[in-house]
């Protein structure tokens, strides 16, 4: 695979009032090197996009008398773009005020503008590519909630080859209205509202036992384990058993565990947060104490039946065994206690039972719709939760738990009175579908009457070039939206005020063989320039147009 190393880049300043800082350009002939490694390696065509459609991305320098790029200095992977523009010098003007009038300067004036634009072009893609992964970080909170529902029985899995009604023809209007609820159920799109004083009325998604864990840790001296809290609730013990108001009566089926460390008993909190470790709450047991070399296998029997309830309290299968079971991690900024699990020496990614984990931090993203996360206690206050001794391990592992049930009813109850407030009714929807297609056919029936008129033997041919269908060539993959800069190198660095020799001007990197015979006339100097070496991926990510696009893989090391 390619490997890009070195780039020698160029500045200019734009002589505009609007922008002081000047381009970061790249010689073509490097980057047209790149676009051969890619087309030999990953066995596609990437060309240069036409100066006519972005002109602000291929930048030519061959006319008389204006100001020409200067020699920065080398990009490879000791000094970045950051480096380099540290390296700029000061704007000192040294064009005479009456030559900024000439037409030469004029357009020069319109090629800078053009490339400025360009620019914020780029920075509204990569806005827009931000905006793209908030939206995708916010739909993973939210399936993470939903499936979190599944697993409590208060949501119904969605049933699997179901089409929509209104894409079949054989389904009359009569009959849609119950195949759209039918759909709208199996697809969970519509659901009743939760009965908090009855058993759910799904089954709980694969039988799972939730574990809760959390770690404290001293907030000093290289931040060395107290505490280990650990929950489980297992959903065997929820079957028949209805939630109560806000899920308490699940609540109290919650099993709890609190462990201190023998050799880190001195070490107190009081800097940051207020620590509790001697205050584990009496309605979820009693601390024990572990030593550092005692953890690992003391936390992994909390993994295994009877899962932090009492030794004796394993649930044989038929023949005897213990059966094992699915198992959901849930913490509050889960990853944190996970990595403190991996310092005591205990990796619960090796559980091969594991199915997930959840993050109540996520969660009551997920319900409320917020982009910051909140703090456990905060949580618990807005469910109407009582926590005391809070940043006690084994109580938090114990409230984390309650949360996880009062977020996913609490949300589960919200969506169901948005359903009912917000959507239209089956109905209604049936009619305005119906209404819809009636206009749809009256609307297609119309534009035929008007295209095919009556009389006329249809014209002439209509030859291919005429409407303009395209070679091979032109059907090739789209260009990356780099801006480019052909480097002379017969010539020397060029200065701010020098002009270069028409004879002089180097020859053309053509586009395309469209454009080849074009390129051949005009012979320009070709450019490209960038803000940001970090985004280079970014700016290799082609945009979908008429003929499609794919995304570049490795990294693009040149500006």
């Amino acid at each position: 695979m390619w490997q890009l190393t070195v780039h020698d880049s160029y500045y200019i300043h734009t002589l505009l009032n609007t922008s002081n800082k000047p381009l970061i350009l790249v010689p073509a002939t490097e980057v047209q090197a790149l676009f051969d490694d890619i087309k030999k390696d990953l066995r596609f065509l990437v060309y240069f996009p036409s100066a006519e459609k972005d002109p602000g991305f291929l930048l030519s320098f061959t006319e008389e008398g204006i100001p020409l790029p200067r020699y920065l200095g080398r990009l490879d992977q000791e000094h970045g773009l950051d480096d380099m523009e540290a390296q700029l010098p000061p704007f000192t003007p040294e064009i005479p005020t009456d030559r900024l009038d000439d037409r030469s300067f004029a357009a020069f004036r319109k090629k800078m503008e053009d490339a400025v634009q360009a620019t914020k072009q780029k920075s509204k893609f990569q806005k827009d590519r931000k905006k793209k992964e908030r939206i995708g970080l916010k739909q993973g909170w939210c399936e993470e909630m939903k499936r979190a529902q599944c697993y409590l029985g208060i949501r119904p899995r969605m049933a699997p080859g179901m089409k929509d009604p209104v894409c079949d023809p054989s389904i009359s209007p009569r009959e849609l209205e119950s195949a759209l609820r039918k759909y709208n159920f199996s697809q969970c799109i519509e659901l009743p509202d939760v009965d908090l004083s009855e058993p759910v009325p799904f089954d709980f998604y694969n039988d799972v036992v939730f574990i809760s864990v959390d770690v404290e840790a001293y907030e000093k001296m290289n931040r060395p384990i107290t505490e280990i809290g650990i929950s489980s609730l297992d959903t065997h013990d929820l079957l028949g058993l209805s939630p109560g108001e806000m899920g308490k009566a699940w609540m109290k089926k919650i099993r709890s565990r609190h462990f201190r460390i023998k050799e880190t008993a001195h070490l107190h909190n009081s800097e940051y947060v207020v620590g509790c470790a001697d205050r584990f709450e009496p309605e979820f047991g009693q601390s024990e104490w572990v030593s550092f070399k005692e953890a690992p296998q003391i936390i992994a029997s909390c993994f295994r039946p009877p899962y932090s309830g009492p030794v004796d309290d394993g649930k044989p299968g038929e023949d005897g065994s213990v059966s094992k079971r699915q198992l959901i991690l849930v913490g509050h900024d889960i990853n944190m206690d996970i990595s403190y699990l991996r310092k005591l020496g205990y990796d619960v990614a090796n559980l091969s039972n594991l199915l997930e984990a959840l993050d109540t931090a996520n969660l009551y993203r997920a319900w409320k719709h917020e982009q910051n996360p909140s703090k456990l206690g905060s949580i618990l206050v807005d469910l109407e939760l009582t926590g005391w001794n809070l940043h006690n391990a084994g109580n938090d592992a114990a409230y984390t738990l309650q949360a996880l049930i009062g977020i996913a009813i609490s949300a589960r109850k919200s969506e169901a009175a948005r359903m009912k407030n917000t959507q239209p009714r089956i109905a209604d929807r049936a009619e305005a579908l119906e209404l819809e297609a009636r206009e749809r056919a009256k609307e297609e029936a119309d534009e035929w009457a008007a295209a095919d008129q009556e009389g006329g033997d249809g014209g002439g041919p209509r030859h291919l070039k005429r409407f303009g269908w395209p070679t091979p060539e032109q059907a090739a993959i789209p260009a990356t939206k780099v801006k480019y800069l052909q480097k002379d190198s017969k010539a020397s660095a060029p200065n701010l005020s020098g002009t270069r020799p028409r004879e002089a001007a180097p020859a053309a990197i053509p586009v395309s063989k469209q454009e080849e015979e074009n390129e051949a006339k005009k012979k320009p100097f070709m450019g490209t320039f960038s803000q940001s070496i970090s985004d280079k991926l970014a700016m290799l990510e082609m945009e979908d147009g008429e003929k499609g696009g794919v995304k570049l893989p490795g990294r693009f090391a040149a500006p």
